[in-house]
């Protein structure tokens, strides 16, 4: 699906979600934790972006 392909993404079901970078997962964490979650991972991979210079103007953002 799409979450494998994305910088990040999250599959999610029965309870839980699965948070994917870069196509592999990373952990799986119960739904009530999926936004705090991929919001924490988004500011990793921002900082990191950052950090390469790889970071330019205004991110973007699609949801499928």
């Amino acid at each position: 699906g799409e979450a494998r392909e994305a910088d990040l993404g999250v599959a999610s079901g029965n309870g839980k979600g699965q948070i994917f970078v870069k196509g592999e997962v990373i952990k799986t964490v119960p739904e009530s934790k999926i936004v705090e979650t991929l919001i924490e991972e988004a500011l990793k991979i921002a900082e990191q972006m950052e950090a390469d210079g790889e970071a330019s103007g205004e991110p973007t953002v699609s949801v499928s």
